[in-house]
């Protein structure tokens, strides 16, 4: 990681450059159709939780196979897992086709295996399926769902960014990832509707099979990607395609694509993603992605759950923490193309930082949680521990191992307060960076050449950096606890700073085929 972006060699954006007048109906289509592949993306984040915490109940659940989900760990991290794992197999099938099928069908594909995922998992529910057999059939809907995650979080930012004209490109990607919390939001209000409803799980699971109708109407009545097209030879439908955004085709856009078309007519291998111009923006791309995972967002977040729980809010904690991402990512998104990308990066990071390490101190200070207080099974014990815990009159603990006769006090202390804040902090910074300028970056700064290849790899990569972080959390929690585990994710976060600010060139009003040279 040695390899630097020279400074003084950078264009420098023409502030008199003339921006083309577009069709702005044309470009919201290819904004929202590819779009919905992230809100679908977004949507099973939201909703799984929701899923799993219902088949687990045998109330709630209203199969039989309910206690064989129950009582594996195993079976519950692989349901919970599954579409991670089918979204890795995706992109690396992306890898190796994305210059034969381009990114138009990448999002076909997507919307089918979306719908095709969505509809297993809710055959699961029905009373002709029988235990494993269920369980196998809602363990394979969340693996070929995840293919469609693959696929699109590919295809999408690929498509937006090489349609969309350069005044506004950081703009679309960055809706992209609205597009992704509002799924959330939406997986986790859908999941709130039917919390108390027997086999409700199911049609939180089936929800997915209508936007993905609409994904595959809309992608296929859009055109191919105007680059794809002439890198393939395609001439004569890359101008179709140019006509499709523009009121007059600019023939200056179409000079500088063909060049760039030109001088990248052959498909790149693996190894040619390291080599020459593409070492660096690889460096970029990986790495802004794998510090999207490992700065501890998807720890943040778990533990989010546990502290709304602990303060009595957990009914709506899931909602809440799902409106406040969409609203912060909204204003992000709207300030991009205005500051920038590095700018709103370097923002972000530092918030997270000093929101992990007041996480971090503020844990170390003694913190009671209800698990802690759930261990306890006798008043005596019970209230000895802590002045945090309570033990439930009349209680009796009939099953030592789920017994939440002790519990915690749920009123906002000065401690719980703090950790709240940080936490609101900690989530605003990151979707003001990581969240939506990752992925804008990661859409740019790709050569041509390599752009398809170099975005699997870095989709890849992401995703294999949250398996870990969700895997590694709770050994590390265990073996050095939560304060310390937050520190280090701050001074993860820290590294991140240095690297935005060293390696991280700013691509703001510049056309795909100028940030090119940048590298």
């Amino acid at each position: 990681m040695n390899a630097e972006i020279d400074q003084s060699t950078l264009l420098k954006p023409d502030e008199k450059k003339v921006h083309h007048d577009y069709s702005k109906f044309s470009v919201g289509c290819i904004l929202l159709f590819p779009a919905l592949g992230g809100f679908l993306f977004g949507y099973d984040i939201g909703g799984t939780s929701v899923i799993i915490d219902q088949i687990k109940s045998p109330d709630l659940s209203g199969v039989d196979w309910f206690s064989t989900v129950k009582d594996s760990s195993f079976l519950q991290g692989a349901l919970t897992s599954g579409s991670i794992f089918g979204a890795i197999i995706g992109s690396l099938v992306c890898f190796k086709i994305e210059l034969i099928i381009g990114r138009k069908r990448e999002l076909i594909f997507a919307s089918v295996f979306y719908f095709i995922g969505a509809a297993l998992k809710f055959a699961s529910s029905l009373d002709w399926t029988k235990n494993d057999f269920s369980i196998a059939i809602l363990l394979i809907g969340s693996i070929i769902y995840g293919l469609g995650i693959g696929f699109s979080m590919h295809g999408a930012p690929t498509y937006i960014s090489e349609m969309s004209p350069s005044s506004v490109r950081g703009f679309m990607v960055g809706m992209k990832e609205v597009f992704v919390v509002t799924g959330i939001l939406i997986g986790y209000l859908i999941g709130y509707i039917f919390r108390d409803t027997e086999k409700g799980w199911r049609y939180v699971a089936l929800f997915p099979v209508f936007p993905a109708i609409i994904l595959f109407i809309g992608m296929y009545s859009l055109p191919c990607s105007v680059r794809w097209l002439l890198v393939t030879g395609k001439h004569d439908n890359a101008m179709k395609s140019l006509e499709f955004i523009y009121k007059t085709v600019p023939l200056d856009i179409l000079n500088d694509i063909e060049i760039a078309a030109t001088s990248n007519n052959k498909e790149a291998t693996f190894a040619d993603l390291f080599r020459g111009m593409n070492k660096l923006a690889m460096i970029v791309g990986v790495g802004v992605l794998i510090l999207q995972q490992i700065t501890g967002q998807p720890s943040v977040l778990y533990y989010a759950n546990t502290i709304f729980s602990d303060a009595g809010l957990s009914s709506l904690a899931s909602v809440l923490l799902g409106s406040f991402k969409v609203v912060v990512t909204l204003c992000a998104v709207f300030r991009v193309e205005k500051y920038g990308r590095k700018k709103l990066l370097l923002v972000g990071s530092l918030l997270m930082l000093v929101a992990l390490v007041v996480l971090g101190i503020s844990f170390l200070n003694n913190y009671v949680s209800s698990s802690d207080c759930n261990e306890l099974v006798d008043e005596a014990s019970c209230t000895e521990f802590s002045d945090q815990c309570y033990f439930k009159d009349g209680c009796i603990c009939l099953d030592l191992k789920e017994c939440e006769c002790c519990s915690t006090v749920t009123e906002i202390n000065f401690q719980k307060g703090v950790i709240l804040a940080a936490m609101f902090v900690y989530i605003g910074g990151y979707q003001v960076g990581f969240g939506p300028i990752g992925w804008i970056l990661v859409s740019e700064i790709f050569p041509l050449e390599t752009r398809g290849k170099a975005i699997s790899v870095s989709v890849v990569a992401n995703f294999v950096a949250n398996l870990l972080v969700t895997f590694l959390f709770p050994v590390e929690v265990e073996y050095v606890g939560i304060g310390l585990t937050f520190l280090i994710f701050a001074f993860i976060n820290l590294l991140a700073v240095y690297f935005i600010w060293r390696k991280v060139p700013e691509t703001k009003g510049r056309s795909l085929e100028e940030i090119e040279k940048m590298f």
